[in-house]
């Protein structure tokens, strides 16, 4: 006879280890991938450059032009003081004739005012107008011909009393015929006080609303000096320079001289715009924002290019730096990350050869807890399970040879015991032995359910006959036995597999009635669990205590424990194969309460197609 190998079930034979193959060259495929991965970095990172270097760009003209809009907002806030301050000996226009201070400086021969009453009246007007305006710090009338009337400061100031007509600020007071005018620095100088950066000086002529002729001229001084230290503090670089213009391009504050184009420029009178110039081999910036308030007046900041640009360069060095540093970081953790992936890769391709070649029994050692452990550990699994599966079959396989000359030997015609009954259940009948033809009856109905196709599904109702058919039987043996069994018929209709109540009432029936004088009382119950079918079958007998219940539920899945019996093991093995480990049997019970036996299996309508033809083909068959 021939050798029986467990390696000839396998399209190759059995060969020995070979020495574990090399796996680190980068296939090619991986180079595309890092090379795409190395593009779209670059890429990714120079368009974000880019966009910074269009946002830096925009941020720095937002900052400068918020700056210039928060300039020009102290420049209109002065200018309206001033506007309304220069104004102070009109502020009782409505009752000229009654106000001496307007009558001394309308009416012939002042009205009937002495001078003294003048001076009393001016005093009192200018401080009405210092408590209202705190920023203003002096106050200064004169007559239409530019004579001194009188004079308010608040640090003493002194203007000596005379004609100031000859000055050039007198010209330009009544060129803007009642409009305010801004002193420049000379102009301040020839009234004998020093112009300041955070001071203003405005000289306007007031005229008679009746008789439109002028009446005085008014000089104020007031503090600006929100104007420097805002630009002061709020200046992007130390070397950038302002000023503010009114409506007339005249320069009225501010650091910066003329630049090229000023008056084509402000003419514009737009919004928020900038202009590059180049002077005495610098390029500058200008930044110039216009506001329409008190008259109309022009925000002007220079900015040296090369400092903006410098701002930038500084910003991208500090981006490309880190971008540099974020490619050398990425592509080594890309490496490391490739190198933990290709190692175990290796040795999986090496264990899959060598399991292709028949060799069964190598394992790979695995200590880490990623993706490739699992496949490593369910691989390593595989490999142990296919070596047992075919040892198994080679046992099985002469096992079976042997079980099948045994069976022909012995077979057994199922006709011939259904007909022997028959002829027994006819003639205890004949004779008058009623309850011995039932007996036979009932056993034939119970032996041919149980050995016909027991592969086969039976719809629940079935099943429960066939337990009403052994249960009568059983109470022939057992008269104290009760049996009651509630299930919904909407159970009726669903699919289960044969043979499962019957094993559990006779292990119910045996163990529980034991004493032939106390009534035995065994309850069969199924409902519906959502996608489950629940049956439970209980009896009324003395119970098991809390260790050797736990014994039992342990025996169901151990299949060499065989000490508690085989019958409730095989229903539980059965389920499980059949409808997988989620289904089964669950087991309670308790000294002096009875023992229950839970049934949980799938709703099924149909037979399953594997089963149906398992059915045809006669294969299949489970016993208790």
């Amino acid at each position: 006879m021939k050798k029986f190998s467990p390696w000839q079930f396998l399209p190759f034979g059995k060969k020995t280890f070979k020495k574990e193959k090399k796996f680190y060259q980068v296939s090619i495929k991986l180079r595309i991938l890092m090379a795409v991965e190395f593009f779209l970095l670059t890429s990714a990172y120079l368009l974000i450059l880019f966009f910074y270097l269009q946002n830096c760009h925009l941020q720095q003209n937002t900052s400068i032009y918020n700056l210039n809009h928060t300039l020009l907002l102290h420049a209109n806030s002065v200018l309206e003081k001033l506007d309304t301050a220069s104004g102070f000996p009109l502020a009782h226009m409505a009752d000229r004739y009654n106000d001496p201070l307007l009558k001394y400086l309308v009416e012939k021969n002042h009205g009937g005012i002495t001078q003294t009453d003048f001076y009393r009246f001016f005093y009192n007007r200018t401080n009405e107008v210092f408590i209202q305006f705190p920023e203003v710090e002096s106050i200064i009338l004169l007559d239409k011909e530019g004579n001194l009337l009188d004079s308010k400061t608040v640090y003493n100031l002194y203007l000596p009393a005379g004609d100031y007509s000859s000055g050039a600020w007198y010209e330009n007071c009544r060129e803007m015929a009642g409009k305010l005018y801004i002193l420049n620095e000379e102009e301040v100088s020839y009234l004998g006080w020093r112009q300041t950066p955070q001071n203003l000086h405005a000289a306007r002529i007031l005229y008679d609303h009746l008789t439109l002729k002028p009446i005085c001229i008014t000089l104020i001084g007031i503090r600006a000096a929100d104007i420097p230290i805002t630009f002061e503090t709020e200046k992007l670089f130390d070397a950038q320079q302002y000023a503010i213009y009114d409506s007339s391009c005249r320069q009225f504050i501010g650091n910066l001289e003329t630049f090229p184009g000023q008056e084509a420029l402000l003419a514009s009178r737009s919004g928020d715009y900038y202009q590059m110039y180049r002077e005495s081999g610098t390029t500058y910036l200008y930044h110039i924002s216009y506001s329409s308030k008190a008259g109309g007046s022009y925000s002007v900041i220079r900015t040296p290019y090369r400092l903006l640009l410098w701002d930038q360069f500084r910003t991208v060095f500090g981006i490309l730096v880190g971008g540099l540093a974020l490619i050398v970081l990425n592509i080594s953790i890309f490496g490391g990350i490739i190198g933990s992936i290709n190692r175990p890769l290796a040795r999986l391709v090496n264990m899959c050869e060598e399991i292709g070649h028949g060799n069964f029994s190598i394992r790979i050692p695995c200590s880490q807890t990623d993706e490739l452990s699992y496949l490593t550990d369910s691989l390593n699994s595989m490999s142990a399970q296919v070596q047992q599966l075919i040892e198994e079959v080679y046992i099985r396989s002469l096992t079976e040879r042997d079980l099948e000359l045994q069976m022909l030997r012995s077979q057994i015609n199922p006709h011939f015991l259904y007909n022997t009954l028959e002829n027994m259940r006819m003639s205890a009948y004949t004779q008058g032995y009623l309850e011995l033809s039932e007996m036979c009856l009932l056993l034939s109905k119970v032996l041919r359910y149980g050995v016909t196709n027991q592969s086969s599904l039976v719809c629940v109702k079935e099943e429960l006959e066939h337990l009403k058919d052994y249960t009568a039987l059983l109470q022939y043996c057992l008269p104290q036995l009760q049996i009651s069994i509630c299930v919904d018929e909407k159970l009726y209709a669903y699919q289960m597999i044969k043979v499962i109540f019957q094993p559990l009432v006779e292990n119910g029936a045996n163990h529980a009635g034991k004493d032939i004088h106390l009534p035995v009382h065994i309850q069969v119950w199924g409902y519906e669990e959502k996608e489950d079918l629940i049956f439970v079958v209980s009896d009324n007998g003395n119970g098991m205590d809390k260790q050797y219940l736990e014994e039992l539920r342990l025996s169901l899945d151990d299949v060499e424990n065989t000490r508690y019996g085989i019958g409730l093991k095989n229903i539980h093995r059965r389920i499980r194969l059949y409808y997988g480990d989620h289904y089964g049997l669950v087991i309670n019970s308790s000294p002096g309460r009875g023992t229950s036996v839970t049934v949980r299996i799938p709703k099924m309508d149909t037979i399953s197609e594997s089963h149906a033809k398992e059915d045809s083909d006669g294969t299949a068959s489970n016993s208790f």
